[in-house]
């Protein structure tokens, strides 16, 4: 018998409340480990200008920065750093797994006789299927107008998979994830729970 594991686990979610997002959040550094706030400007790359999504991403970016002590500016402004922010879903990944299970009971004929005779003994089969869905923020050391010389001084991605087919949803949390504990340690991976909002 076939059974669809998100079925479930939409229940479970209904159940147990809320919850977070888990994300795994990788990010390479050379800033102080206090953060070392700077002015900033964010700037669209090929296939960016004019989107409304990279507009919006890079609003809940910008904010996150924000509320660490830097500060935004437009990008005809001579702002220390530029950032770059980037997105996309990985190919959908599907795990099946079965656990014993046991058909119905009941009164009547059974294999010895009348009375009580216990069910038989099948394979429940559950199937999910989940997206991969990540984010990528660099910092840039330098202004805008200096396209050519500017160098890395801080990286981040966050990765984080669900049932559903779409990124949009999840970017919130990807963004809080990443800047959770700004701007980490060199080269570490670590997971993230990112609370959902009720």
């Amino acid at each position: 018998m076939r059974r669809l594991a998100p079925f479930f686990l939409l229940l479970l979610l209904a159940a147990c409340g809320p919850g977070a997002v888990q994300t795994d959040v990788t990010r390479f550094t050379s800033l102080p480990p206090t953060g070392g706030a700077r002015s900033f400007t964010i700037l669209p790359q090929d296939g960016q200008v004019g989107s409304l999504e990279f507009e919006r991403y890079a609003d809940l970016v910008a904010n996150q920065l924000a509320g660490l002590g830097w500060q935004p500016l437009p990008a005809n402004r001579s702002a220390s750093t530029v950032v770059l922010v980037h997105w996309g879903m990985g190919a959908p990944v599907t795990s099946t797994w079965s656990e014993p299970a046991w058909g119905w009971g009941g009164w009547g004929p059974g294999p010895w006789g009348g009375g009580f005779y216990s069910g038989f003994p099948y394979q429940d089969v559950y199937t999910q299927t989940e997206w991969p869905k990540w984010l990528e923020v660099t910092i840039l050391d330098g202004p805008a107008w200096r396209a050519g010389t500017r160098q890395a001084i801080w990286q981040g991605r966050a990765v984080a998979q669900g049932p559903a087919p779409s990124i949009a949803p999840v970017i919130p949390y990807l963004v809080r994830g990443l800047f959770s504990g700004f701007p980490g340690l060199n080269g570490e991976t670590v997971r993230v729970e990112v609370p959902r909002k009720q």
